[in-house]
Formats: structure tokens, sequence, C-alpha cells
């Protein structure tokens, strides 16, 4: 019995001294639970804003118990909104169910756009990705944006992977756009009620360039999150830990309403 708790105990240690040597040690992420929980910023224009002109990239980790949903609807996998303005704004990341219309099952889609006359950006996973992104599991997400004279790429990455690459004809400075109320948790929608999603999310960040396929790899760290806090570039970063402060000099913190924190986390 005592070598069993001995052994115990240097699991344990072994686990903080790891979390500790890759400069982050990480105990809560927040957990909203489908029903009514939500995080918001102080005002719509403060993604737009951070994301800006230029080139932009978005990273966090999200766990979720029914990633793929079953039936053909969709479940955003960080926020989904919706403006209606002579036309619908959007900004949604959401991941596509079971048997959902065309060749869209099991799909994670990107939107930004104006309605049906102009799409800042779309991009769509390549492939089918439920034999490799799971429920209950945590997952690391990345987008990036690289802004040219004309036109704007994007890429998106799955736990350290590039999924999906695109290239649109169309660039805008979205600090500039209404993109309606980005929340954390929610699909909002300024013309009928707001709906929730069930998700945990940790570890959000965003930055005003575009991450390389390296510095994807070294935030995802095999699975354990990186200390972002001194990557340059830096716009927001929201750790999550038992508040929705932003850690990066902008200080745009979260107002959480029903969410709770958790010590689920990355590991």
């Amino acid at each position: 019995m005592r070598r069993l708790a001995n052994a115990s105990r240097r699991r344990r240690s072994k686990k903080i001294r790891r979390v500790v040597s890759r400069g982050l040690v990480n105990t809560k992420s927040l957990n909203f639970d489908g029903t009514n929980d939500v995080a918001r910023w102080a005002a719509n224009s403060t993604v737009p804003g951070l994301i800006g002109a230029g080139d932009f990239s978005i990273s966090w980790w999200v766990k979720k118990a029914d990633f793929f949903p079953a039936g053909s609807g969709n479940s955003p996998i960080l926020w989904s909104s919706l403006l209606f303005s002579g036309g619908i704004q959007s900004f949604f990341i959401t991941a596509y169910g079971d048997s959902s219309s065309g060749s869209l099952p099991g799909k994670i889609q990107v939107q930004i756009g104006n309605g049906s006359s102009v799409n800042f950006l779309v991009l769509t996973s390549d492939n089918d990705l439920r034999s490799s992104v799971g429920d209950n599991t945590w997952h690391h997400c990345v987008l990036t944006s690289d802004a040219g004279a004309s036109s704007r790429t994007g890429k998106l990455y799955i736990n350290g992977s590039e999924v999906a690459s695109t290239t649109s004809s169309n660039n805008v400075d979205f600090s500039g756009v209404n993109l309606g109320d980005i929340a954390l948790g929610s699909v909002t929608f300024n013309a009928g009620s707001d709906t929730f999603f069930q998700a945990e999310i940790d570890e959000l960040s965003m930055y005003n360039s575009e991450l390389s396929s390296s510095d994807v790899s070294a935030i995802y760290n095999s699975g354990v999150p990186a200390d972002e806090s001194s990557r340059s570039g830096l716009v927001g970063y929201w750790r999550m830990e038992d508040n929705g402060n932003d850690s990066s000099s902008n200080s745009n913190n979260l107002t959480i309403t029903g969410a709770t924190f958790t010590d689920d986390v990355p590991s």
C-alpha cells in the first residue's frame, strides 16, 4: 500500500513538473452548459477591432460532449454571431453534424461574411474529422489569416495539423465591420433569440500576426498548453483562471454569465 501511495505521489509530482517546465501552470477552464451560459466582451467591436485590417490569428482549446452533433445541424466550437442589417453579417466557427447536407458531415467550417454578397473569409476542413476529433476530449484549434493588398488567405489547424486552407478575393478592415454580438458559448442573433451550446473553453488567445505552422505546433505543445504571454503580436489572452480577465496589455475582459470554472484542463 505504501509503495502504491508513493508511486501515485511521484506521478502527480511528475505531471506538475512537466507543466511548469513548459512555462505554464493551467488549473481552470470555463464550462458552458448549453442552456444559458455566455461570456461577452464589452462591445461588438472588440473582436473585429483586434483582428483589424491585417494578419490575424485566433487560438483556443475546446472540449465538447458531442463535437459533431447527431442529426443535420451544426454546433459552434467557439462562437457564432449573426447580425441582420440589410443582409446577414456573420462570424461563425462550427462543426457539422452526422447527417448534414452535401459533403459537410464531420467537417469544421469558418465563415466571416456579409450575407451572400461578400464572403471575407470562408474555409472548410478538407476531410471528415470525426475519426480524429473525438467527443469529451480536449482539442487545440487555430485560425490564421494573411492579408494581402486585395486578397486574404486563411488556414485552420486542429491539434497542431493543418486541416483547411483558402484564399479569398476580398480583403477588408474588420475593425470597420459590425459582425454582431460575438460571445463565447452562444449563437447570437440580433433579430431573434440567442441560443447556447455546450463546451469547455480554455486558453483563448488572439494575435495581430499570422502564426506559422511551427508557432501552432509550439502552442499545441503535444497537448499541454504553452505560455503565450510573451509571444510577439499578442493582442488578447484569456486564460480562464477563475476569471474572464484579458492578460494582454489591451485588458478586454470578458463578462461571464452563468458559465462556471472547472479544473478539467488540457494536459
